[in-house]
């Protein structure tokens, strides 16, 4: 009967949604998905600060180009073309994340699949039932800078959930709201034991 109260599908907050499939079959599943979108002046700063960045290194190059070089010279441009490219790769990771990126849960009989996917591009990370536990909220300290940088629309970090896996702790449900976290950990909990009890039920029945 409490299978029956859950919704088939829906939201949490303005970025969550979840949907069931194959309720009450061997395929049963649950899908969330975490859309990683931010305000359009946000992604007009992201815009402006990419578009800034291949400048720089536009000038720089026709500068490098047009001008002859002596001594050691060569080395400084090739510290900086390292510093610049690996700068250049996050600026436009966290840009094609803002327009394309979600996160997508999966939960069936098997386990978890936690995935960041780039559009429909994503590998999954599995996690088999009974090989990971303590799904729970990710404690907040603001006085540690790392944790504050990560929740800016800059960074893809700021995960609000959590489970180990053996020596590995799996984190997820990026820059989520307090309400929006504690409902997506309402949701994950009880379908997760009900899937395992499943699995167990199965299993001992064979």
């Amino acid at each position: 009967m409490g299978t029956r109260k859950e919704r088939s599908e829906g939201t949490i907050g303005a970025r969550i949604a979840f949907r069931w499939s194959g309720r009450g079959t061997e395929s049963e599943q649950l899908r969330i998905d975490i859309t990683q979108q931010t305000s359009a002046r946000n992604m007009g700063l992201l815009s402006v600060w990419l578009v800034l960045w291949l400048s720089l290194e536009a000038a720089v190059l026709y500068v490098w180009t047009q001008e002859p070089t002596a001594g050691n010279a060569w080395l400084g441009y090739a510290i900086y073309s390292a510093f610049w490219a690996f700068f250049a790769f996050r600026i436009g990771k966290v840009w094609l994340w803002r327009q394309r990126g979600t996160e997508v849960i999966t939960v069936d009989r098997r386990g978890v699949f936690v995935a960041m996917a780039f559009g429909q591009r994503g590998l999954p990370d599995f996690f088999a039932h009974g090989a990971f536990k303590g799904l729970r909220r990710v404690e907040e300290n603001p006085t540690q800078i790392m944790r504050t940088f990560e929740q800016a629309f800059w960074s893809m970090g700021g995960e609000t959930l959590q489970f180990n896996a053996g020596r590995r702790t799996m984190v997820f449900g990026k820059q989520l709201n307090d309400r929006d976290a504690d409902g997506l950990l309402r949701l994950l909990r009880p379908a997760i034991e009900r899937l395992a009890l499943k699995v167990e039920s199965a299993g001992s029945g064979a």
